[in-house]
C-alpha cells in the first residue's frame, strides 16, 4: 500500500513526462477565395431580376454596410428570352431580396422580356473581366392549390399554417415555398424545408405544414426584447394577414435550394457559403441559381373565421 506522499510523487512525476511529450500545434487556416454569388429570377408576368455579390469571409462582422459593400453594381447583365428578345437590366429596387430591398437589384424594365410560362430565358453577365451565364425555364403550370387552413392547439393563441395542394401525375415538379406577414415582413422570405419535389407523391393529394423564417435579422438590432421574439416568430398570431407565394421551379433551382435552406435552418450564415451548392451558372469560382418561377399568390388572415382546431 502506497501512502500519500508516495501517490502524489507518483502523480507529478507522470503530470511532468504528459507535459514533456505535448507537441506545440500551429493552425494556419487558409484564406479561401471570395466566391462570386449570383442569384437571379424570373417569374410569370414579371420582368427578370439578378442580385450579384461577393462571399464574405467567414470571420466577416455581418451588417447592412458589409453586404453593402459586397454587391456588385458594376456589372453588365442581359436576359435574352427563346422569342429572340433581349434587355439589358438597370440597377434598381427589389422587395424579394434584401440588397434588392436596398437598391442592388439589377431589373428588367418590365416591358421588354417579362416573364411568361413554358418559356427560355438565358442569363448573361460581364463583371470585371469574368463571365457568366445560365439557362432557366418557367414551367408551364403552376401549384394546384386546394385550401389554406390555420390550426391553433388548445394550449396556446399561436397557429401553424397549412398548405393542401394536388400534385401532377403526367409531369416531374419541383415545388418552392414563401410567405410574407403584412406590417412585419419587408419582403416574401423562404420558409423551413419550403423546397422540395414531388418524387415521393406523384400526382396524389399532399400538404405542406409552412413554418415561417425571417428574411434577415440585420433590421431588429434596435427592437425591444418583445418586439424580436414577435419578429423571429415561427407560427402566426391573431390579426395577422399572411401572403402566400406558392411556386413552381426547375430541377436546378430545387438542387440549389434544398441543401442551402437545410443548413440555414441549422443555423448557417448564407452569406458567408462556405459550402459548396449546385449551380446552374456558367463561370470561374462562382455559386448561385437563376430560376424561373410559375407563381401564384394566395391571402389568409388569422382571425376566429379562419382558425380550425
Amino acid at each position: 500500500m502506497k501512502t500519500k506522499k508516495e501517490k502524489t510523487i507518483i502523480i507529478t512525476l507522470l503530470l511532468i513526462i504528459l507535459s514533456a511529450c505535448e507537441t506545440p500545434i500551429s493552425l494556419t487556416i487558409p484564406d479561401k477565395k471570395s466566391t462570386k454569388i449570383i442569384e437571379g429570377w424570373i417569374e410569370n408576368n414579371k420582368p427578370p431580376v439578378v442580385v450579384i455579390s461577393q462571399s464574405l469571409s467567414y470571420y466577416s462582422t455581418i451588417s447592412l454596410a458589409s453586404l453593402l459593400s459586397s454587391a456588385d453594381t458594376t456589372a453588365i447583365v442581359k436576359v435574352s428570352d427563346d422569342m429572340g428578345n433581349t434587355e439589358q437590366l438597370k440597377l434598381g429596387f427589389s422587395l424579394d431580396h434584401l440588397l434588392g430591398a436596398l437598391g442592388k437589384a439589377y431589373i428588367g424594365n418590365g416591358r421588354t422580356i417579362i416573364g411568361q410560362p413554358g418559356h427560355t430565358y438565358t442569363l448573361y453577365i460581364e463583371s470585371g473581366e469574368k463571365i457568366y451565364t445560365a439557362q432557366t425555364t418557367i414551367p408551364l403550370n403552376t401549384v394546384q392549390i386546394d385550401s389554406l387552413g390555420l390550426y391553433r392547439q388548445f394550449t396556446d393563441t399561436t397557429a401553424t399554417l397549412r398548405v393542401f395542394f394536388t400534385d401532377r401525375a403526367d409531369s416531374y415538379d419541383c415545388y418552392r415555398f414563401f410567405l410574407m406577414i403584412k406590417d412585419l415582413d419587408i419582403y416574401f422570405s423562404q420558409i423551413f424545408s419550403g423546397t422540395f419535389d414531388d418524387l415521393t407523391f406523384n400526382g396524389l393529394s399532399a400538404s405542406y405544414e409552412m413554418m415561417r423564417s425571417p428574411a434577415t435579422n440585420l433590421t431588429i438590432s434596435g427592437l425591444s426584447r418583445e418586439e424580436r421574439e414577435n419578429y423571429n416568430r415561427a407560427t402566426f398570431r391573431n390579426g395577422d394577414v399572411i401572403y402566400v407565394k406558392s411556386t413552381l421551379t426547375d430541377k436546378a433551382t430545387q438542387e440549389h435550394w434544398f441543401p442551402l435552406q437545410t443548413d440555414i435552418s441549422m443555423g448557417m450564415n448564407p452569406f458567408l457559403t462556405p459550402g459548396t451548392y449546385p449551380t446552374n451558372i456558367q463561370g470561374e469560382n462562382v455559386s448561385g441559381i437563376w430560376s424561373g418561377y410559375h407563381a401564384r399568390y394566395d391571402t389568409i388572415r388569422y382571425d376566429s373565421t379562419t382558425i380550425l382546431r
